[in-house]
């Protein structure tokens, strides 16, 4: 098997330092939804900075993200970001808005850019447009199949990075409503969507980071590994921007594990890569759109190994 990348993304210089990035190869550095995030990378230049010498210095390969929906009093701020990724030694900046990318091919141009998930990419036409500004890496909208995203891989032979593990990201506002809720609960922002908080009717479940909407379920894409490697992906992204240092450590070192077995046949499942998704997956795991079903759908070629994780447990109520 060539080689892979294992990626993730980290909010800021606290939990970049709290983090065992062993398995990962790469790391994408801000959060993408909120200005206000605590200490985020975005907004804060030099720590930015410093979060890249530690990924170099650690042999990490560092990305700089940019916000998933920028309004124009974003712009300054991000022309600061992207200047500091080009002088720093990011080694990629994700881009998710044409302005953004527009910019970043006028001014940077030797800055590699990876188009994010929030651009909306469906179409190779899409893919190719995108080209013609500097891009070299695609992360397809997350509404599309497996075969949706193999038919523009064919047609214009662009590398991809895949969500494989972890809350899809689902949509973004200017609004924060859980400002709303500072006095009942008595927590202020920042640190109110740094907390677990779920919105849930029945069985259906989403995750709110503030500005931001992820499934509730973890998309969890184990057991299909074989079949992305097959159809030449080879650039995997594990979403961790709200999840703990433990869950950014032990579910990377199941997918290291995993991915270095995924070209063998058969491809061995260890009952232990499910014991620590298990451990981590709050109300359960899912497939996103890969197969062209509900996104909180799983498909999975041995459904009895994953067990309880197809339910809400207590603990998420």
């Amino acid at each position: 098997m060539s080689g892979f990348e294992l990626n993730t993304s980290i909010a800021n210089l606290r939990d970049l330092r709290a983090s065992d990035l062993g398995a990962y190869d790469a790391i994408y550095l801000g959060d993408i939804y909120c200005r206000l995030y605590e200490a985020n990378f975005l907004e804060r230049p030099d720590d930015l900075r410093e979060g890249i010498r530690i990924l170099r210095e650690q042999g990490k390969r560092p990305y700089v993200a940019t916000y998933a929906a920028p309004r124009n009093d974003f712009l300054p701020r991000i022309q600061k970001t992207l200047e500091v990724a080009a002088t720093a030694g990011a080694e990629a900046v994700e881009i998710h808005n044409l302005g953004v990318l527009k910019i970043a091919h006028d001014q940077f141009p030797g800055l590699p850019v990876h188009v994010g998930g929030f651009a909306n990419v469906y179409t190779d036409a899409g893919v190719e447009v995108l080209r013609g500004f500097g891009a070299v890496r695609f992360t397809p909208n997350y509404e599309l199949s497996l075969d949706e995203i193999r038919e523009i891989v064919t047609t214009c032979q662009a590398p991809m990075e895949l969500l494989v593990h972890g809350k899809m990201p689902l949509g973004v506002s200017d609004y924060c409503f859980l400002l709303e809720y500072e006095e009942k609960w008595g927590i202020k922002c920042p640190d109110l969507c740094q907390k677990d908080l779920f919105l849930k009717q029945g069985d259906w479940a989403m995750k709110s980071v503030g500005k931001g909407i992820l499934s509730g379920k973890d998309v969890c894409m184990l057991e299909h590994l074989p079949r992305l490697l097959a159809d030449g992906h080879r650039h995997f992204r594990i979403e961790t921007l709200s999840e703990s240092p433990e869950y950014r450590r032990e579910v990377a070192g199941v997918y290291r594990e995993a991915l270095g077995r995924a070209a063998d046949a058969p491809f061995d499942l260890d009952t232990g890569w499910w014991n620590v998704v298990r451990a981590h997956a709050r109300i359960g795991v899912c497939n996103g759109f890969y197969f062209g079903k509900s996104g909180m759908d799983y498909a999975g070629i041995r459904p009895e190994a994953v067990g309880s994780l197809l339910t809400i447990s207590p603990s998420a109520q």
